[in-house]
């Protein structure tokens, strides 16, 4: 692969965290004003609309291959679109924001784990360093820099479904990787996400019998519309290029920014103001990013293994 297509595929992650913290602050913006199931079921139901008429061309154009690998795609769409935020807005419902940042921050190492298990790739010094680094980098921005604020999170049940929403997506970037699906990026996309929306479809109703529904405001449209196409669509888009182009042990280094987009979002929207925490923890990210991204590429065998 060329050092422009890296380049490209980096910056693609970059911006794919921009959005996933975005993604974060509505999601912890509007947890009193919109259920956890409506919100992740509106997140995908959505592109699911205006993204129908690709849909339909890549079932059709596809369709060999959807039927030869339909265990796969619903597996992938299953750890994607009807797992991984429908678990991850439940948790926010019941644990804090600092232990979310703190549980999605194993992400990473939760993604190399795999990798090492399912793809055999075998993360190096340098990637092993950028691992210790970026975490430093994450911990210092979730606690101010504050070794009391730490020892003072108390973990809750909450936290465990946060556990299944990360180990869910990790699962879901690594088995993108392994399985060789013969559909391109987009195309494959939009079949995950039409066939993921209606999984979340009877947590939903669920949800309308026993707490009713949420109001429709241009507050609650505009986060719906906002979580429908960036954190969604663009995101998931370029995530999953990233994969393909890096492997799913670099891509997932790249979530160690989301907590650094987040405090930088928070300041003009919140008005908060940036600290030297700020600074030294999104140094030390940078640094670990720079460091791990550096290891060799993986074995060639590995490489066929790439959808």
């Amino acid at each position: 692969m060329s050092a422009s297509s890296r380049q490209l595929a980096m910056a693609g992650l970059v911006l794919t965290t921009l959005f996933w913290a975005g993604n974060a602050l509505v999601a912890r913006g509007t947890s009193e004003a919109i259920p956890p199931f409506a919100l992740s079921f509106w997140r995908w139901l959505i592109p699911s609309i205006y993204l129908l008429p690709f849909t339909i061309n890549a079932v059709m154009r596809y369709k060999t291959t959807l039927r030869r690998h339909w265990l796969q795609v619903i597996g992938l769409a299953f750890f994607s679109v009807g797992a991984y935020n429908t678990i991850l807005y439940l948790a926010a419902q019941t644990t804090g924001a600092i232990n979310i940042a703190l549980v999605s921050s194993t992400m990473p190492l939760m993604i190399v784990l795999l990798s090492a298990l399912i793809l055999r790739i075998l993360p190096g010094r340098l990637q092993l360093a950028g691992l210790f680094l970026a975490f430093s980098g994450v911990l210092i921005i979730l606690t101010r820099g504050s070794l009391e604020t730490l020892l003072q999170v108390n973990f809750n049940p909450g936290d465990l479904l946060m556990v299944l929403s990360i180990g869910s997506w990790a699962l879901y970037s690594v088995l993108l990787k392994r399985w060789p699906l013969d559909i391109p990026l987009f195309p494959l996309l939009c079949i995950l996400i039409t066939i993921g929306t209606p999984m979340i479809l009877p947590l939903y109703l669920w949800e309308l019998q026993t707490e009713g529904g949420f109001a429709i405001n241009l507050p609650n449209a505009a986060a719906l519309l906002y979580v429908g196409t960036l954190p969604s669509v663009a995101a998931y888009f370029l995530w999953n290029n990233g994969i393909k182009a890096l492997g799913p042990d670099i891509a997932g280094l790249f979530a160690y920014l989301i907590p650094v987009f987040a405090a930088l979002i928070a300041v003009p929207i919140l008005g908060e103001s940036i600290e030297a925490y700020h600074a030294a923890g999104g140094g030390l990210v940078l640094a670990g990013l720079i460091a791990a991204s550096r290891r060799s590429r993986a074995p060639a065998a590995t490489e066929r293994a790439s959808p």
